[in-house]
Parts: C-alpha cells; structure tokens; sequence
C-alpha cells in the first residue's frame, strides 16, 4: 500500500513533473464516490429523534430520496456497467443471506459476546411498519419505500463507497488509476473491518464483508459486488416479512 502523504510532500514529490501535466490531470471525483455514503449516515444518525416533529417513516423517506438523488447525480463518475460476474454475485448473495441469519443468530448464543458488541456498538434499530396503523395504505407504502432503500439505494451507495473509493484509495490516493478488484492484505482487511465497524451484527457482517471483497478481486467488477449486496438484501427483506423480526432492518 502507498503511504499516506501530505498534500505538501505531494506536490513536494511531483516537482518535477511539468505544471502543464499536473493541471491537465484528471480530477478525483472524490465526492462521486464518498457524497452518497456520507448524506445517508448523517441522515440515519437523525431519523430517529422526532426532529422537525417528523416520525422515522418521515425522515426515512427523505433519506431515501436524497441518496437517490446523489446517486444519479454522481453515477457517470463510476465504472460503467457491465455483466462481468454477476450472475456470481447472485450466488453468493444467496449464500451471504444464509451466512447473515445463521452467524447472527450465533452471535445470540455465544455466552457475553452481543452483550459486550451491545455495549460498544449498541443494536439496530428494528422499526415495525404495521405496529402504529396495522396495515395500510400508509403503512405498505413506507414498506415499499423501506425495500427500496435496503434492496436498491444500500447495494449502490455501500459497494461504490467500500470498494469503488475505499479499497483503492487505502492502495494510491489516485485511486480511480487503481484497477477494479485490486487489494493488498491490508487494504482487504481493512476494508472489512470497517464494514463490521458499522454493523452491530458482528460475525455476520465479518464473514460477508470478507466474502464481497473476495467477489470484487475475483471479478474485477464493482457491479457483481451491488448485484450481491442486493440479492442479500432484499432476500433479508422478504426474511424480516415472513418472520416478523424486524429487529434486522
């Protein structure tokens, strides 16, 4: 991995090279990458303290919206799409699914261990849809819209910011000159834990975030890595529906 260095030793570094050059290189498009990820965990840290007089479905809603709105905003700055690997990511999203509830639910037997990730990462916020209205309009609409964002805006926003910016930037600050799938030991840990770091489902986020990153070095393809997000995702979805534990939202 590239060392980290000031903006000074940069340019410091790059002396040589002529004023033309530099000014003629190609921006980072930083905020393309990094804007999404941020705007949806400012607005998930606020969601659910009434602010505005707002309830949660409120304020999910506009996180939702905004984050869409980056995202299109932003999407002619990523890697364009292609099918590279994604029928692998379909399997293994399948796969990470089952890892998820099973390695959750190991984490829930392992004496003193979701009490001490309780403690220090505190637990999800479940929301149950039908709990105030049953159901209803209202209420299958903002279920609609709470699938949207966990099947559709999550799978984008997520897998551009950890491995589209992240995973290459930890190699070279330039990190759009960084191949697809490029990792070293540990730019792919570290990377990893930080996907834990947000996750209050320890052994599961673990063992999923190894294995996407896994996928984007094998494929080479951010879009195997959404294609597998999603299809966790929304198969977690119909989980919660089916089962009522909203506590996984």
């Amino acid at each position: 991995m590239a060392p980290a260095s000031c903006v000074l030793t940069e340019i410091v570094a790059d002396s040589s090279t002529p004023a033309v050059a530099r000014e003629n290189s190609p921006p980072q498009p930083l905020w393309a990458y990094v804007g999404p990820f941020v705007a949806y965990m400012v607005l998930t840290s606020i969601e659910g303290k009434g602010w505005l007089g707002l309830p949660y479905e409120a304020w999910y809603s506009l996180k939702v919206l905004v984050v869409l709105g980056l995202l299109w905003q932003f999407y002619r700055e990523w890697p364009r799409w292609n099918t590279r690997g994604v029928g692998l990511g379909v399997a293994l999203g399948i796969l990470g699914v089952v890892l998820w509830l099973a390695l959750d639910r190991l984490q829930e037997l392992i004496p003193g261990l979701s009490a001490l990730v309780t403690s220090i990462m505190g637990t999800r916020e479940g929301f149950d849809p039908f709990s105030r209205q049953g159901v209803s309009l209202n209420s299958i609409a903002f279920l609609l819209v709470r699938l949207t964002g966990l099947a559709l805006v999550v799978p984008i926003m997520e897998e551009i910011f950890w491995r589209g910016f992240l995973a290459r930037f930890l190699i070279d600050e330039k990190f759009t000159q960084v191949p697809q799938g490029q990792f070293t030991t540990l730019s792919f840990w570290i990377v990893t834990a930080a996907f834990v770091a947000v996750h209050p489902e320890l052994l599961a986020a673990l063992a999923w975030g190894a294995l996407v990153n896994w996928l984007y070095h094998k494929t080479g393809n951010i879009w195997a890595c959404v294609a597998m997000h999603a299809v966790t995702n929304l198969l977690l979805g119909a989980w919660i529906l089916v089962t009522g534990d909203w506590r996984l939202w």
